[in-house]
């Protein structure tokens, strides 16, 4: 804290993400402010069986905000996907009446009217440390909020959304998430567990830079780009001794760590930067840890200094083979010449996993560009990779959805059902193979190439997919089976080779 006398209590919620760095990153400001804060993580992440909340658990949640009464009710809303949740918990709280309610997030971000609507007094839009604060500061002393920059909120039955402002184009200004919650819980299973549950962990998660430099029409984050203030870069990036404050924390806090994931939209390549993470990660941290990058941004350089700093996985995603659907309408402009040129650099560094992306059996896709996916994954120039494969799902005020809408897959009243479904059916969609049998057919071969022991069939089968259906179907039953084992054989060798503090 920055002063010994407490301003009283805010409470921070965050949804099936016990470790929700936006959260600590709030909870951090408002303890430099002089606020005590009780984080409760509500419900565990599970997308196989994502499990709705409870009766019981809305009680509990309910008991635990009363019995500190609070200055507010901070409710972290970051995806539209368990939306069925939010709206209970807001329900409860608002008839509660324990104190205001404020939603932030990126979805509360794109989406303010949605919370609004239902009765939240306030929203906070991008950002949230500084105003945050202020709001806080405002309910204590009794006075009017709605100065506040990046505040929404309701007057005279319309929505009023103030400038975003107080932003920090240092992100070092915001300090380091909050590692160990001091007065946190865990709400799940119809029970309160105390205590930080990240602190069990074995892999923490880190960003190291907010933002994106690309723009896929699928995705938040260029409609959150397109509400910052002019001049706000697209990518903010962190210093590496922020970065390395935080870690050497995390491993004070979590004993338990074996990895570390870079959560960044792509990890940063600023000049000098890597060198100097470099150097200090490997002095101060030493942990094996995975990144994620893009097509444009694989510089073999960088990828051979961070794999001899302990790079284990690196997570592209490609998303299509279609050159159409890449580009017309997932808007993604690199080529297949720069995709395979991109994995042969990741082969050539000699990381020790290779993950890439694929995006298929959506509305856009036609038979011809599944099939394209499976010709650009055949031509890759390396046999050392995995491919995590699913569905598209329509997230609220992304680009995607007019272009959905006007092309006439879904009426807008279809799409608002399938974008505000309940959370069983949006996961079922990221997961589900809903297509025709000869789409479901093109899928199958995709996922039996990342195993070079169904080459040949697959070479046999994809003269006529259709008549080499049973076989395809077993194959790919069979190998899903070892694509499980390949997963624990993956995660286990870097817990082991962490503990034996041995190379990759």
């Amino acid at each position: 804290m920055a002063g010994n006398k407490s301003k009283g209590t805010a409470v921070l919620v965050a949804f099936y993400n016990v470790k929700a760095l936006g959260v600590r990153y709030l909870e951090t400001a408002l303890r430099n402010a002089d606020y005590d804060v009780r984080t409760i993580y509500f419900k565990q992440f599970n997308s196989a069986v994502p499990r709705p909340v409870t009766q019981t658990e809305l009680k509990l949640l309910c008991e635990q905000i009363q019995a500190v009464h609070p200055v507010l009710i901070g409710l972290s809303v970051m995806s539209s996907m368990y939306l069925e949740t939010i709206d209970q918990v807001v329900a409860s709280v608002l008839k509660a009446n324990i104190a205001p309610v404020v939603c932030g997030g990126a979805f509360a971000s794109i989406k303010p009217e949605y919370f609004l609507e239902k009765g939240v007094p306030y929203v906070i839009r991008l950002d949230g440390e500084r105003p945050l604060v202020l709001l806080a500061d405002a309910l204590r002393e009794g006075r009017d909020p709605r100065d506040i920059p990046s505040l929404a909120y309701r007057q005279d039955g319309k929505n009023v959304l103030n400038a975003i402002g107080l932003i920090a184009h240092d992100l070092d200004e915001y300090g380091e998430p909050t590692i160990c919650c001091p007065d946190s819980m865990l709400i799940d299973n119809d029970q309160v567990v105390p205590g930080d549950p990240q602190l069990k962990t074995l892999s923490y998660e880190v960003v190291a830079s907010r933002g994106c430099p690309f723009t896929c029409s699928y995705c938040t984050d260029i409609n959150l780009r397109r509400l910052y203030p002019k001049g706000t870069l697209p990518v903010r990036t962190r210093s590496v001794q922020s970065v390395m404050k935080e870690l050497k924390e995390a491993m004070k806090y979590c004993k338990n760590i074996a990895f570390v994931h870079f959560y960044d939209e792509i990890f940063p390549n600023l000049p000098g930067w890597v060198d100097e993470f470099v150097k200090e990660y490997t002095k101060y941290v030493n942990l094996p840890f995975s990144i994620w990058t893009h097509p444009k941004m694989t510089d073999p350089e960088v990828l051979n200094k961070l794999v001899k700093a302990g790079l284990i996985e690196v997570i592209m995603g490609i998303q299509s083979g279609s050159p159409h659907i890449r580009n017309d309408v997932f808007h993604r402009y690199e080529t297949n010449n720069d995709i395979l040129k991109a994995i042969k650099t990741i082969a050539d560094s000699h990381v020790f996993w290779c993950t890439y992306d694929l995006m298929l059996q959506h509305p856009f896709e036609t038979i011809d560009d599944i099939r394209q996916s499976y010709e650009l994954v055949k031509a890759f120039p390396t046999n050392h990779f995995e491919l995590q494969l699913h569905g598209l799902n329509f997230l609220p005020g992304t680009d995607i959805i007019p272009m959905a809408i006007n092309a006439g897959y879904l009426t807008e009243e279809e799409m608002n059902e399938v974008m505000y479904a309940p959370m069983a059916q949006q996961f079922g969609t990221f997961h589900k193979r809903e297509a025709s049998v000869e789409s479901q057919m093109w899928y199958d071969l995709i996922f039996l190439w990342q195993f070079p022991r169904y080459h040949k069939k697959c070479l046999k089968y994809e003269k006529d997919v259709m008549a080499h259906q049973k076989e395809i179907e077993k194959d790919y039953a069979f190998a899903q089976k070892l694509f499980n084992l390949r997963y624990v054989y993956k995660k286990g060798m870097i817990v082991i080779k962490r503990r034996l503090r041995k190379p990759f």
